[in-house]
């Protein structure tokens, strides 16, 4: 089956600093699934684990829409600026993700979340957002 969506890329970084549970709690509260992590060293040595989930098709497409409804309106507004082409980039706050709710946030503190839209199916990101918006209120 074709979906409109071929991907959804979530990703967070886990610093030394932080709880790791809270850290995949967050990510979890954003999107669900199998989740990956690998390690990686910072610019001075320390340890920052990654923490990855990647959805495809209509599993994507599922999350894309339970993102999208827990948006509030001006949350919503706010994502659409992440739009470039076929693929929307959102950023949302961790400390607000750990507690459920979704925040864009400009800062590095985040999951980070890229979805691709198929070309075909999604010429337009924002039209597509918007109509996928408004048929979930209903």
């Amino acid at each position: 089956m074709s979906c409109p969506v071929s991907l959804l890329h979530a990703r967070v970084y886990i610093h030394a600093t932080e709880d790791p549970d809270r850290v995949i709690q967050a990510l979890k509260n954003v999107v669900s699934g199998r989740y990956v992590a690998t390690v990686a060293k910072g610019h001075h040595g320390n340890v920052i684990n990654i923490v990855q989930v990647r959805l495809e098709d209509c599993e994507a497409l599922e999350a894309l829409k339970s993102i999208v409804a827990r948006l509030d309106d001006i949350e919503f507004l706010i994502m659409l600026s992440g739009i470039e082409g076929t693929r929307l980039y959102a950023k949302f706050d961790k400390q607000y993700a750990y507690r459920g709710v979704l925040k864009i946030s400009h800062s590095d503190d985040v999951v980070y979340v890229e979805v691709r839209g198929r070309a075909l199916a999604v010429d337009d990101m924002r039209s597509f957002l918007l109509s996928m918006r408004e048929a979930l209120k209903r």
